[in-house]
């Protein structure tokens, strides 16, 4: 029943639409005039005039007039009802005056005039607050679209920062990554030379080419190894939430960062815990672990310290990543998450390593802790709940893990 009250309601605000509903209005009026005076004209002598019905029973044609007076209010509102009820009456009061044969015809008359106006005022009333529902929805259904088009909006840019991010990590590894895929390729072109000469002058010792090619096959393994998880680390794709071992993706992090060899001056300490696999994207959690060991390798110009540590507590698996670098001032801890926020003046980057690894760790309902002491090295800590559900609740024994080395 709403539906056709809240389309009088719509159509009664427009002014065209009003100027279509006043003939409407002033036909019923008309019509009901006519049957409420027709018993004082001639013609109530004739058929169908002159039936009991149109001399007997004017209380009804009174409520009768109900009917343009909420038509009135549905349409003009308030002014409309008020306008009609009037009209209704100046319409009843010359026959409470001259023709009523009723005692206090004139009360009669006031009441009923009182009544409908009442029901008029209500209606219109009504009438307002349908409206106000009708327009709350709809701006509510305005501001649930354009939330969900910022929302879209996004993260399609948190999707091109994430992108943005790993070709701005490639830059930065590719120069090492050169360098290491150089060493195998040479040491496999210096047995090729051998394996040459010694083919040349007819020297085939089966144990000494079979130790060339087995050297060769290890070097040549470990470029194509180098070369799949740079490409890996750069194909954009989209999450996948699914059973992952962070101990797994933390050595592959740095296997891809600082490859075995590439950097004499770094030392490297891993401290891996037995941890329950969690659901995660795993290649995103990669990206975080590589702009983070990054970051701690570029705060070590010179060459130091970095220590790789993960373990359980308050139900949540922590991957702890420690350098013994320049540190970050205090005055910087609190825009570090920003995006293009950079302290390397000497070092090539975009500022949106940690602003995007705090993004993927924020997605995965996680945070990053971070400690630092300016001269002795910052720690970045990322805390991942084991269980969605119960973050924040102490319940690790559950799962049984007492924090054993592995």
């Amino acid at each position: 029943m709403n539906r056709p009250i809240e389309w009088l309601a719509e159509e009664g605000s427009s002014k065209r639409a009003r100027n279509l509903h006043l003939p409407i209005l002033l036909v019923l009026f008309s019509i009901l005039v006519f049957i409420y005076y027709v018993d004082q004209t001639p013609l109530i002598k004739r058929w169908p005039f002159n039936n009991t019905l149109f001399t007997g029973v004017h209380d009804l044609y009174r409520t009768l007039f109900l009917i343009p007076i909420i038509y009135a209010a549905l349409i003009f509102r308030l002014p409309g009802s008020l306008l009609a009820s009037l009209a209704f009456f100046g319409i009843i009061l010359p026959r409470a005056f001259y023709f009523s044969p009723y005692p206090n015809p004139v009360l009669r008359s006031i009441i009923s005039v009182a009544l409908s106006t009442i029901i008029g005022v209500l209606i219109t009333v009504w009438i307002n607050r349908l409206g106000k529902e009708r327009k709350a929805r709809t701006e509510l259904m305005a501001a649930y679209e354009e939330i969900q088009d910022y929302d879209r909006r996004l993260k399609e840019n948190q999707a091109m920062l994430i992108q943005a991010e790993k070709l701005a990590s490639m830059g930065q590894l590719s120069a090492s990554i050169a360098h290491e895929i150089n060493n195998p390729l040479s040491g496999v072109l210096v047995y090729t030379k051998l394996l040459s000469k010694k083919i040349a002058k007819g020297d085939l010792d089966k144990e000494i080419l079979l130790n060339y090619l087995s050297k060769m096959d290890f070097e040549l393994n470990r470029s194509t190894h180098l070369i799949r998880s740079l490409l890996a680390f750069a194909k954009q794709s989209e999450p996948i939430m699914e059973k992952v071992d962070v101990n797994k993706i933390l050595v592959r992090a740095l296997d891809i960062t600082i490859p075995p060899g590439s950097r004499n001056d770094l030392k490297v300490k891993k401290e891996f815990y037995a941890l329950p696999e969690i659901t995660a994207d795993s290649d995103q959690l990669q990206q975080v672990f590589i702009n983070l060991i990054v970051n701690a390798v570029q705060a070590m110009p010179e060459g130091g310290n970095i220590t790789l540590l993960t373990f359980v507590e308050d139900n949540q698996v922590k991957i702890c990543i420690k350098d013994t670098g320049c540190g970050i001032p205090p005055e910087n801890m609190g825009k570090i998450f920003t995006p293009f926020f950079s302290t390397k003046k000497d070092v090539r980057g975009v500022g949106l390593g940690l602003p995007v690894s705090y993004g993927i760790i924020q997605r995965h309902l996680g945070e990053i802790e971070i400690e630092s002491k300016v001269g002795e090295g910052s720690s970045f800590t990322v805390c991942l709940p084991i269980r969605p559900e119960d973050k924040g609740k102490k319940r690790e024994e559950e799962f049984g893990w007492a924090n054993k080395r592995v």
